[in-house]
């Protein structure tokens, strides 16, 4: 398995030994894949929305099949930032033709934010 790494960051040098590892030393939210790539992770602190964004934009126009994000959540309203971004992805890709599976938890570890798995479907 091949991975793009993209951090704007340091690699653990351990990690690069194996050659399988391409880090791109960039911003993650301006970052793009030359070619569609299977799998997506993000687990960047930012705002939710923004994050949302993201994956509205990398799922929506085929940047990749799966993503696995996690959406770090708000001090106030969790909950209702959640729903409006799931709701607002939800709309997006309906309006794009996109039939996506959007799955969301929050995992006990962390109670500050809630980890989607969204996966694009054929039609």
């Amino acid at each position: 398995m091949r991975v793009t790494a993209v951090d704007n960051g340091p690699m653990a040098e351990n990690l690069m030994y194996s050659g399988l590892v391409d880090h791109q030393k960039v911003d993650g939210y301006q970052y793009r894949p030359r070619q569609r790539v299977d799998w997506m992770v993000c687990d960047i602190v930012e705002k939710p929305a923004r994050t949302g964004a993201l994956i509205e934009t990398w799922i929506g126009e085929g940047l990749c099949r799966e993503a696995v994000v996690n959406l770090k959540l708000p001090m106030k309203q969790r909950y209702a930032e959640v729903r409006k971004i799931l709701q607002r992805l939800r709309e997006s890709f309906d309006a794009r033709g996109l039939k996506v599976a959007i799955g969301c938890k929050q995992l006990y570890h962390d109670r500050e934010e809630v980890t989607c798995h969204l996966r694009r479907l054929e039609r």
